[in-house]
């Protein structure tokens, strides 16, 4: 894979002196160290030249000029110009937004796989033009090569349901969140007081905290809407463990915990300079209020209730969104049965493997809502917002997950493939090379909720299936209302 760094990248790699050691020194390295483990390519773009020539100390300039050559510099990539305009802008050649533009522009040409940068506002352009699970942070891409090509670390953490007054108040991850709120300290003590509690991910080894998410019962939101409420009251993940998708198992652990107690709403409240979090929030279906708190801070809700007005006019994968992951629609769409090894399954629905310890070598699609799978299937039938069964072949031979197509991509290019599936599969890169010797199919789906099992002996007799399903079946349409009632229990 050709994997583009940014200047913010190639600084800390290439400090020049021990005096100009940064602090992303340590996890560049280890970028650079994976790259060339993987067969991966670092490369540079020719108009990082204009980011290096701004350095107004001479020596380190010539330094680096010398210490670039070493990489793989993109020879005629495309133009700046190919974005569009309304997004990116029209700036200056050669300024700091004129260089993003160009490294943006080589990554939605397809010129190379992913671009690494820590600079916010290419994150931000790259949300709006589609790129964002291709453009990626430092940590991020770390996690993406050692998902595709290392060996997952074993005693990664799990998580765990806990009050508040449990949880050291000095681990780092409180640092940023003291600097954003004055009373922070303060607050944190009522919520101990109150017996507040959280969802924690805890790393076993070191024992900081990995994410945390706080919450607590409300009668309504802040805008006047009535109805039981649970409000995300901090929510955090730690730079040291980006890229592993604990954003997504925390927000998971709270939409599990809200559907099943039969909440209404769900909200948080953030400072909109928190531009990732906010990407993120909406992904997940989280709509913004139109006014914010007497703090200056964004208002983000999500109702988990509604009546059929209200879902009609929507496609499944809309409705979906807006008042999932755990709800399941089945209007205007397809019902598909999924089968898939137990070894895979594993991975993918870790929470529902029957014999493995929860979370033990677990690997990021393991942790994350949206994820991605891998079939050599002929169906050109899968559209979004399609519904998939999947069904556990081999041992359990059943039903155990639900998931929804947001889209798919047919190709015997792996590098294509891995582009297009990031962390969301449980397949290696060169697991990815074997399948596409063959046209492969991959489907990015969002996972709903693992169910009881629904064996197979039970869908035959009720005519979902025939037989053992060896490739994605459809299910016909007079056996969808049996399914449907099964799920809904």
């Amino acid at each position: 894979m050709n994997i583009l760094i940014d200047a913010n990248i190639l600084i800390p790699l290439e400090p020049g002196a021990h005096t100009d050691l940064e602090i992303n020194t340590k996890a560049a390295i280890l970028l650079h160290k994976l790259a060339n483990e993987s067969n991966s390519t670092l490369c540079i773009h020719p108009a990082i030249h204009y980011d290096i020539e701004r350095d107004k100390n001479r020596d380190r300039r010539s330094v680096r000029f010398e210490l670039i050559k070493k990489y793989k510099i993109l020879r005629s990539p495309p133009d700046a110009l190919i974005l569009d305009n309304s997004i990116v802008g029209c700036p200056q050649m050669g300024s700091n937004e004129w260089v993003d533009n160009c490294l943006l522009s080589a990554t939605f040409a397809n010129a190379v796989d992913f671009l690494v940068s820590e600079d916010k506002g290419i994150h931000r352009k790259a949300n709006a033009l589609g790129l964002e699970d291709r453009v990626l942070s430092l940590q991020d891409s770390i996690s993406l090569l050692q998902a595709l090509f290392d060996v997952p670390p074993a005693q990664l953490p799990n998580v765990n349901r806990v009050f508040v007054y449990e949880i050291n108040d000095n681990d780092k991850i409180f640092h940023s969140l003291r600097t954003d709120y004055e009373e922070f300290n303060k607050w944190l003590n009522r919520c101990k007081r109150e017996h507040r509690e959280a969802f924690i991910i805890t790393d076993r080894l070191k024992k900081d905290l990995a994410g945390i998410l706080i919450f607590k019962l409300e009668e309504g939101l802040p805008f006047g809407k009535f109805g039981k409420t649970l409000k995300i009251c901090t929510f955090k993940v730690s730079p040291d463990y980006s890229g592993n998708r604990y954003g997504e198992l925390l927000m998971k652990a709270a939409f599990d915990y809200a559907d099943i107690n039969r909440y209404e709403y769900i909200y948080f409240t953030a400072f909109l300079k928190h531009s990732g979090l906010m990407t993120f929030a909406r992904s997940l279906g989280f709509e913004q209020a139109q006014k914010c708190n007497e703090r200056g801070e964004g208002i983000f809700c999500k109702r988990l209730k509604y009546n059929s007005k209200e879902h009609n006019h929507l496609t499944a994968l809309e409705a979906h969104i807006k008042f999932g992951p755990r709800k399941v629609f089945f209007h205007n769409n397809a019902t598909f049965v999924v089968p898939i090894k137990p070894a895979y399954h594993d991975m993918l629905f870790p929470e529902l493997s029957p014999q493995t310890p929860l979370f033990d070598e677990q690997r990021p699609c393991g942790n994350s809502i949206k994820k991605a799978y891998l079939c050599h299937s002929l169906s050109t039938q899968l559209s979004p917002g399609d519904n998939l069964l999947f069904y556990r072949s081999q041992d359990t031979s059943a039903v155990t997950a639900i998931g929804v197509v947001e889209d798919t991509l047919r190709s015997t290019n792996a590098g294509e493939i891995a582009r297009y599936v990031g962390t969301r599969t449980v397949y290696t890169f060169e697991d990815i090379e074997k399948l596409c010797t063959k046209p492969t199919l991959a489907i990015k789906f969002r996972f709903a909720k693992g169910i009881p099992p629904i064996r197979l002996n039970e869908m035959q007799k009720n005519g979902i299936l025939k037989g053992v399903p060896q490739s994605i079946r459809r299910l016909p349409s007079e056996g969808i209302s049996w399914i449907r009632e099964k799920i809904s229990r």
